[in-house]
């Protein structure tokens, strides 16, 4: 097709668009709801979803449904892990940059029966084009509870229930375990963790974000638990604020996890060398998988809180071994053998990604 022709303008958007909704919209379909309570109908069978959310892009390699993927994100594409995993991915369209930012012809160019995206996202593709949009909500306060309802929803959506119920089973598995080892630790005992991103190091997630979930699971308190991060802030992603460097000492938490650099730098820099988890050596890389585990995934659902734990408590989590733990995930779960090596890279942060944490959206 000529480039010049498609970037023509809305005439060609519409012809597309319509052209995608009559090819698929003849002949037997199915209902399901969005995370909004909508009702989506898409045809049957679904096989073309353009899946506009960076951190779910990882829901169809749970889901087993990469073979319905023809649009995915950027940062999807550009996961080193994902790469690794499936090479195809490179071929995939992506037309999603960043939270508001969709180049819609492409988007169209990938023939999509289905588009899954979050508010604004969808509201654009939704304005500017017929394809069925099912919206999900926002992670950012999740809870194990929430997770297990937005997994169902992506099953739903994908027409692979079963495949969700078989996540929400390990979810809920790994969860048990964390609690049967950490719920009698008292508060005063539990580890003080504060999560330090970017190059500064000062930027968080604060109480009402995910991340108090996690880190209560994992038998730790949040540092930030204080304040309050969520929403947006301009040159941060949704969730993150920067805090003083004051107020990290003040808090002096046991354990500090980094995203940038090394703890070695951390160590070297006279600013934090009061802090008790830098005189105890207790400084750690937030571990990278398909997405890094400081957003709300399914996969840090299950690994994040575990991984914290046995670093906080490894006397209670003696017989937990982290790399057979990750390789058993993607193994039952993504269906995808890592090697030790490869699960070694997970949990020190060697996979790359080329969105940054603390920048951008």
């Amino acid at each position: 097709m000529n480039p010049k022709f498609v970037r023509g303008g809305g005439i060609v958007f519409a012809t597309l668009a319509l052209v995608s909704l009559f090819a698929y919209g003849a002949g037997k379909t199915r209902s399901f709801k969005d995370m909004l309570g909508n009702d989506v109908v898409v045809p049957v069978p679904l096989k073309r979803v353009a899946l506009l959310g960076g951190p779910t892009g990882q829901m169809a390699y749970i889901l087993g449904a990469r073979g319905q993927l023809c649009a995915v994100t950027k940062s999807l594409k550009s996961s080193e892990l994902v790469n690794l995993m499936d090479p195809s991915i490179k071929n995939l369209a992506a037309p999603r940059s960043t939270s508001g930012q969709v180049n819609v012809e492409e988007l169209i160019l990938s023939d999509p029966q289905l588009v899954i995206a979050g508010d604004l996202d969808g509201s654009i593709v939704a304005r500017k084009t017929r394809v069925p949009v099912a919206y999900f909500g926002s992670s950012m306060s999740q809870t194990v509870e929430s997770m297990k309802e937005e997994v169902r929803f992506y099953g739903r959506a994908f027409g692979r229930e079963s495949q969700a119920e078989k996540y929400v089973t390990y979810l809920q598995k790994t969860v048990d375990l964390i609690k049967s080892r950490t719920a009698g630790i008292p508060r005063e005992k539990r580890k003080v963790v504060f999560n330090g991103y970017s190059s500064s190091r000062l930027v968080t997630l604060g109480g009402d974000t995910f991340m108090q979930n996690q880190i209560e699971l994992s038998g730790c308190r949040n540092a930030a638990e204080t304040i309050r991060t969520a929403g947006s802030k301009e040159g941060l992603h949704i969730g993150l604020a920067e805090v003083s460097m004051e107020k990290v000492l003040g808090w002096n938490p046991d354990i500090l996890v980094i995203d940038f650099g090394s703890p070695s730098d951390v160590y070297a820099d006279p600013r934090w060398k009061n802090i008790i988890a830098v005189k105890n050596r207790a400084v750690y890389k937030q571990p990278i998988g398909i997405f890094i585990w400081d957003r709300p995934t399914a996969e840090s659902a299950v690994l994040h809180p575990l991984w914290l734990a046995k670093t906080a408590y490894p006397d209670r989590f003696r017989d937990i071994d982290m790399k057979q733990e990750i390789k058993r995930f993607y193994r039952e779960i993504m269906s995808f053998n890592l090697t030790d090596e490869h699960a070694e890279a997970v949990l020190s942060a060697k996979y790359t990604l080329s969105v940054m944490t603390g920048a951008g959206k």
